[in-house]
Formats: C-alpha cells, sequence, structure tokens
C-alpha cells in the first residue's frame, strides 16, 4: 500500500479531464498531493499554486528555481522548461505519474 489507496472513485474521475495527472512523492510513499493539467506548464502552475512561499505562491518559474534550491542544492538550472522540471522530479521518484497522455506540440 502507498497511500493511494484513500482516492475515491471522483476523484479517478476528475483526473479523467486532464492529459496529465502526477502523485507527489516522498520515501514514504504517496505524500497525498496530486497535481494535474492537459500541459506541464498547466501542471507546474497546479504545484506552485499550492507553495507555502508568498515569493512562489502562483508563479512557476519562481515555484520551479526555488523547488530546485530547496532540493537539490544547484545553483545551474536542472531542467529548461516546465516539461523538463517534472521529468526531473519524476526520475529522481519524487513524484509517480498516473496519467501523461501529453506530447511536445499537443497544446
Amino acid at each position: 500500500m502507498d497511500g493511494t489507496e484513500k482516492l475515491g472513485e471522483e476523484d479517478y474521475a476528475f483526473f479523467d479531464g486532464f492529459k496529465i495527472v502526477v502523485f507527489g512523492w516522498d520515501r514514504f510513499g504517496w505524500d497525498e498531493e496530486v497535481y494535474y493539467g492537459n500541459t506541464p506548464k498547466e501542471v507546474v502552475r497546479c504545484m506552485s499554486e499550492r507553495s507555502w512561499d508568498p515569493e512562489e505562491n502562483g508563479k512557476p518559474k519562481e515555484y520551479m528555481a526555488g523547488f530546485q534550491s530547496r532540493y537539490f542544492g544547484e545553483r545551474i538550472p536542472l531542467f529548461h522548461d516546465e516539461e523538463s522540471f517534472l521529468q526531473l522530479l519524476i526520475k529522481d521518484d519524487r513524484m509517480k505519474i498516473y496519467k501523461w497522455d501529453w506530447e511536445p506540440g499537443n497544446k
């Protein structure tokens, strides 16, 4: 069990309306955060709108830079856009993909 069993049918029905749905993840499993949108930009905006930092809240570029600084400590950007930012988090096991039906060029 990874914690996602807490989600109900209505949650999954809601997710059907989006091309991308990712779960926040930590070393214990699902951290009860779900981010969604139809493009990587929309997903990162969704993430930034939940930021506790007023400098990042609702500001995707600032959010991505702040997240990188807090969790990776790198000053040189490890990503070049919202898609590469999400892929970095997925590769680092900070997110798990539930749904990814978006492809570059699909607006």
